[in-house]
């Protein structure tokens, strides 16, 4: 089908779209910026440029549009809520929302949209079923208008009751991370309110269900089949950390520091997942344990993980050729690390090729060598630090064939030195660095190495 989405460039439209693409779908991706696009998406696609919060969308290609998946909005539980975040979170998905479906046509087969399980507001033990009435507070109003505005776009309509969500980097899980690794994270409140989750895998296959399946319809719990008390969700993510729990968070201290978003924090939500799983869906992950087990075994042995993934709309063996010249590299980092290379020690990079480097880190004078631990041209080659300002630096680098095109996919394990004291004191400005990096190189790729997608 001929798939239009918004929100693509989030933690869960960039693994549904990636699955998408996949399975021979042709995508169309609302977005404000035509190059940011290109350099987040991991997925071919055409971009339509435009900002659903100041009006309906005017493209000829929208005319030809079969389904929608509608993932826009802004972060939740990002800080305090004042007046102004309030009414961006409300507007990015209620007033975008009305805009999108103005901007369809009469054709259209199906409208997949997010919303949340804060639309049943907090409800104690109460196990929570789809037509439950909704609560009263502020994320439940935003929850009811914006599926009211969901509901009125042609064809079928899904609306997306999604539980935070549990991923490895972004999402809820990524936010509880520091406090629990640190050994201080613990139970909010009294801890006896009810949480719903769900595994990024299952929230991607839930999306791709409800587009598949006719019988989906109307709204659907996107949360996992058990759930469980913050006091049990604390305990399990300690215990995955192989960290102690640490004490609680009492309701004033939470209330100081989010203020009314506190009570988002604290509220009761026990959602069931039986319609879904009654049309047919099978969950990944239906106990947490295994969840945050799966999540967390990097972090438990002590390391960091970055992933950055990118569609380049051309063939690994178009760009590997770049990587084989070690001089390349001095271009492809951002030019405040004054990168160079000094010596590599064979003329060909090849397995066991060691190559050192002078930079700069945040100023300071610093020196780096490598060595390449596989060399797979075109699809693959790790590099790992032998001398450098990592306790651990373990990088691999895929090329994987893709939808005609490339997806580069960069992993980085890593671990500071100084033990947790040196975590503790780094964690925070080496994630930004290496954020950084990565982005530099992203847009280097999107201007560089690929066919630029249509706006």
């Amino acid at each position: 089908m001929r798939i239009l989405m918004t929100g693509a460039t989030g933690l869960i439209g960039k693994e549904v779209g990636k699955v998408l693409a996949e399975k021979g779908h042709e995508l169309f991706v609302v977005s404000r910026s035509l190059a940011k696009a290109r350099e987040i998406l991991p997925f071919p696609c055409e971009v339509i440029v435009g900002d659903l919060n100041e009006g309906p969308l005017k493209d000829e290609r929208l005319k030809s549009i079969e389904a929608v998946i509608n993932l826009m909005g802004e972060p939740i539980i990002n800080g305090r809520w004042t007046e102004e975040k309030k009414k961006s979170i409300y507007d990015s998905r209620v007033i975008g929302t009305r805009h999108l479906v103005a901007s369809l046509p009469a054709t259209l087969k199906i409208f997949a949209s997010a919303s949340a399980i804060g639309f049943y507001g907090s409800c104690g033990d109460e196990i929570l079923r789809e037509d439950h009435n909704p609560g009263s507070d502020f994320l439940a109003k935003v929850c009811v208008d914006w599926e009211r505005e969901a509901a009125k776009a042609p064809g079928r309509k899904v609306y997306m009751r999604t539980a935070p969500v549990l991923s490895r980097q972004g999402g809820a899980l990524e936010q509880m991370l520091f406090p629990f690794r640190a050994g201080v994270g613990g139970v909010l409140g009294d801890g006896q309110q009810w949480m719903s989750w769900i595994h990024i895998k299952d929230i991607v296959g839930l999306y791709v269900f409800a587009l598949e399946n006719q019988k989906a319809q109307g709204p659907l719990n996107g949360a996992a089949p058990n759930s469980v008390t913050n006091k049990e969700f604390s305990q399990a993510l300690a215990h995955a950390l192989g960290k102690r729990l640490g004490p609680s968070v009492p309701h004033m201290a939470l209330k100081l520091i989010f203020g009314e978003a506190a009570d988002a924090l604290l509220s009761s939500v026990r959602v069931s997942a039986e319609k879904a799983e009654a049309l047919g869906y099978k969950f990944h992950f239906a106990d947490l344990s295994e969840a945050l087990d799966e999540l967390c075994a990097p972090f438990k042995a002590g390391e960091d993980v970055f992933v950055s993934e990118q569609f380049v709309a051309t063939p690994p063996e178009n760009i590997f050729p770049f990587f084989q010249d070690a001089g390349n590299l001095e271009q492809f980092n951002p030019p405040n690390y004054d990168l160079h290379v000094e010596k590599v020690s064979s003329t060909e990079i090849k397995q066991g090729t060691s190559i050192d480097y002078r930079l700069k880190i945040h100023g300071v004078p610093s020196r780096w060598k490598t060595e390449i631990d596989e060399w797979l041209p075109p699809y693959k080659f790790v590099d790992k630090q032998k001398l450098g300002p990592y306790r651990f630096w373990h990088h691999t680098h895929e090329f994987r064939p893709f939808c005609g095109g490339t997806l580069v996919v960069d992993k980085v394990r890593y671990r500071l030195p100084l033990g947790y004291l040196g975590w503790v004191l780094g964690a925070k400005i080496v994630k930004s660095d290496v954020e950084k990096i990565f982005s530099f190189r992203r847009k280097f790729m999107a201007n560089n190495m690929s066919v630029p997608r249509k706006g």
